[in-house]
């Protein structure tokens, strides 16, 4: 990730040069060849090989992000040729824009390099102190596979006391050396967490007995039950006392701190390893409580934790921060054994520590450079989602809501447009600063990217969070900027979103928020709009999305069917399912009146998993009558909706079923997927999430094909099979010349690319003949028929 880093450094240096100084742009798609090279190869295979699953998913977020990124800079040099400065400037904000967003994953996926790589420093080094410590002490270790009792995983010291090599007993019978009865003892005591089992083996060497004092517990390796042994040859009085004498040098010269405390947890003995990292003598450690090197810093939850398992006897691993004598703060990843007697009564505790706060240090450090904006000094955008998740969360928990606002800053293009990029930052981090000086305790804020913040509100109605909106909006007014420049003055649009418990998701709070800030910003600026406050007034997308909502929680989304018919014959040869709205005096809504609503406040594809599902049953209704309609179903679904996998898969599950219910497990299904050309987002991604429906054998269709950019894009790229031209066309081609060639254009565009076309809204016969004249395929519209509710199904 650092290498990528330096990378992409090179890459933003060179885009700037060029456009700024009209350098030749000869060697960007040299840099860009390279970079792709090394992250498909070298780049690629590191990531492999490190397994660490969110390095993995970071490093395919970045392949994205640097594909737009290397579009935005293609498009920037290529202004700065043309001599176009407005777009140059434009250009570059893009650059910067995404050359930032680049940034914050490349330090993240660098944080998550490190800290495995310290994480395999510290397990080869705690590896190493193991079996140093192990071979002093003469302890032996072996383990068993509880699944079928193979004996696998001994260790050198073990085989020597068997006097045989690992060959000879390795992936044996374990209870071919350990008698049955024995072992059961020792699996029993493992169980209890009892501290150690007598037990007797034969030597393979002479036939002699020998007596092993062993220590046992249960692990889970590869979803396996494992029995992990340590054992220490007892069979002789000398032999024991000698490890004795091996243990105590051992556990003297170890550079790890061993800590023994009597069962009513006052220190006994400590090794001189805690002198040196304490600064404590022994003299000064003995008879007091381990908790004389903790302080006011040290987890309440770690605290605890550590106090119910000495009550309970059992073992414990955690990381902890404690305090020298100098007051220092250092921190250790600590282990808690319990001591039993033969009574099984605790006698002792032994605590093994070794100081990782240089690791810890590390954490801290890259953990602040990946959550904190540069600029400002505020919790980034990564950061402010997760506080986000944990503000959910606890909502969830209580009866204490929140709101969040995304602040706008109006007009700021125009001050680094006309002061320079270094005012504009200047105004960036005093418009933070004044912000964060409105706030009450326990409310935050953090810079969301650009010239966009985001405010968390605690404990307030709607009204509260309006007040406290108005509060900041009003302070950054009269709070100007002083440059050399003269007093800036700044205004600021917000949008405020409650936390509600119809709400299903953060996201659809943020897109509220969102959806909040562009009517503020539209209606003149400088204004605080806020969800359910008296100026979200009808007829505004926060309203129709409200409404949109309500509908969705009390199940009044349904769908209705449009035919479609062969404009040659007459026959209907298809039909359409479309979202309604239900209202509570039972009248239906059409789509126009809230889909922008929905499409605005990620609440979409909620709707197509109602339409969408509604639709297979239909067309299983439709299949499996008596009389085979033999017709195709066309599904509209969003650019949202096919985003998520997993409603992805959830419609092909469906699908299947149906299929498997009518017969029809291969070939073309009578299912026609429909996309709207106008919808945002990657044409790689829409076709990605496309292809599994297209594997499965449903058709594609471009939905009101002349309402955005009719981009051929979509034509060239996708498998497209129908083409459906936009209502607006269609009603303009009777009188309109230029409207009625552009029709013929697309149609004779797509019969060259034997593509289907299908005329939308036709309303007369004249229109209908016209269409057909000119080539077009099928037509809907309430000349043929109106849409209708599937009265045979439940309608939603």
């Amino acid at each position: 990730m650092l290498i990528e880093l330096q990378r992409h450094l090179a890459l933003v240096k060179h885009v700037v040069d060029t456009a700024m100084d009209n350098v030749t742009a000869s060697n960007t798609d040299k840099l860009a060849s390279d970079y792709w090279q090394w992250y498909e190869g070298d780049g690629r295979n590191r990531i492999s090989q490190l397994g660490n699953p969110r390095l993995a998913a970071e490093w395919a977020r970045l392949g994205k992000l640097h594909v737009q990124f290397m579009n935005a800079a293609h498009s920037c040099v290529k202004a700065a040729a043309a001599g176009d400065k407005i777009h140059v400037s434009e250009g570059l904000e893009r650059v910067f824009a995404l050359s930032s967003e680049l940034i914050g994953v490349l330090v993240g996926g660098s944080l998550t390099e490190l800290m495995a790589a310290i994480s395999s420093r510290e397990q080869a080094l705690n590896a190493r102190h193991e079996q140093d410590f192990m071979e002093a002490a003469q302890i032996g270790r072996f383990s068993v596979r509880l699944s079928d009792y193979s004996l696998y995983g001994t260790d050198a010291n073990f085989l020597t006391f068997l006097g045989a090599k690992a060959t000879e007993i390795e992936h044996s019978d374990a209870l071919r050396l350990i008698e049955r009865k024995t072992f059961q003892r020792l699996l029993a005591a493992a169980d209890k967490g009892d501290t150690s089992t007598r037990i007797t083996l034969i030597r393979h060497k002479d036939g002699q007995k020998i007596v092993l004092d062993v220590t046992a517990s249960i692990e889970q390796q590869d979803e396996e039950e494992i029995l992990v042994c340590y054992a220490a040859n007892v069979s002789q009085v000398e032999s024991d006392a000698q490890q004795r004498r091996l243990l105590s040098t051992a556990i003297e010269v170890s550079d790890q701190i061993v800590m023994i405390t009597s069962h009513l947890q006052k220190i006994v003995y400590v090794n001189p390893a805690f002198t040196k990292l304490t600064g404590y003598e022994a003299k000064e450690a003995l008879g007091k409580n381990p908790r004389f090197l903790q302080g006011a810093d040290t987890s309440q939850a770690t605290r605890i934790a550590i106090r119910e398992a000495m009550a309970a006897g059992r073992n414990l691993h955690v990381e902890m921060l404690n305090y020298t004598k100098e007051g220092l703060r250092y921190w250790i990843d600590l282990s808690i054994v319990p001591v039993r007697d033969d009574a099984g009564d605790i006698t002792h505790f032994v605590a093994v520590q070794h100081d990782i706060t240089e690791r810890k240090a590390t954490e801290q450090a890259m953990a602040r450079i990946a959550l904190e904006d540069h600029l400002t000094g505020l919790p980034n955008r990564r950061a402010a989602e997760s506080r986000l998740d944990a503000e959910w969360s606890r909502a969830h928990r209580s009866t204490e809501g929140f709101a969040i606002a995304v602040v706008d800053i109006d007009r700021f293009k125009l001050v680094n447009d006309q002061y320079g990029h270094l005012v504009g930052d200047l105004a960036l981090k005093h418009i933070a600063d004044v912000m964060a000086s409105s706030l009450r305790g326990g409310d935050w804020i953090a810079r969301w990217g650009g010239e966009e913040f985001l405010l968390c509100f605690h404990s307030v109605d709607n009204r509260g969070a309006n007040n406290a909106a108005e509060r900041v909006r009003k302070l950054v007014k009269s709070s100007p900027l002083q440059t050399q420049f003269g007093e800036l003055p700044f205004t600021i649009s917000m949008g405020v979103s409650l936390y509600s418990s119809e709400n299903q998701s953060v996201d659809e709070l943020l897109a509220q928020a969102d959806a909040l800030v562009y009517e503020a910003k539209n209606n003149g600026r400088d204004k605080v709009y806020c969800s359910g406050f008296a100026k979200t007034r009808k007829g505004s997308v926060i309203w129709e999305g409200t409404q949109v909502q309500s509908a969705l929680h009390e199940g009044r989304i349904l769908s209705v069917y449009q035919s479609i018919v062969d404009l040659r014959t007459g026959a209907i040869v298809a039909d359409e399912a479309l979202a309604r709205i239900r209202t509570k005096d039972g009248l239906l809504v059409p789509a126009a009146n809230f889909i922008p609503a929905a499409e605005a406040l990620h609440l979409i594809a909620a709707i197509d998993k109602i339409t969408s599902a509604n639709a297979i049953d239909h067309c299983v209704r439709a299949e499996q009558g008596a009389k085979k309609s033999g017709h195709m179903h066309f599904i509209n679904l969003s650019y949202q909706f096919l985003a998520n996998p997993e409603n992805v898969e959830t419609l092909l599950e469906r699908a299947r079923h149906f299929c498997e219910s009518c017969g029809s497990q291969e070939g073309v299904k009578p299912i026609v997927i429909e996309i709207a050309e106008r919808q945002s987002g990657s044409i790689q991604t829409l076709k990605k999430s496309l292809q599994p429906l297209m594997d499965f054998g449903f058709r594609l269709a471009i939905d009101d094909f002349g309402s955005g950019h009719s981009s051929f894009l979509y034509l060239a790229e996708l498998p497209v099979d129908f083409l459906k031209i936009e209502g607006w066309m269609v009603k303009r081609i009777m009188h309109d010349q230029r409207v009625r060639d552009l029709v013929a254009s697309i149609v004779s565009s797509a019969q060259k690319l034997k593509v289907s076309t299908i005329a939308e809204c036709v309303e007369d016969s004249g229109t209908a003949k016209l269409l057909c004249e000119l080539g077009v395929d099928w037509a809907q519209g309430d000349y043929f028929a109106k849409a209708q509710i599937d009265e045979s199904g439940n309608p939603g």
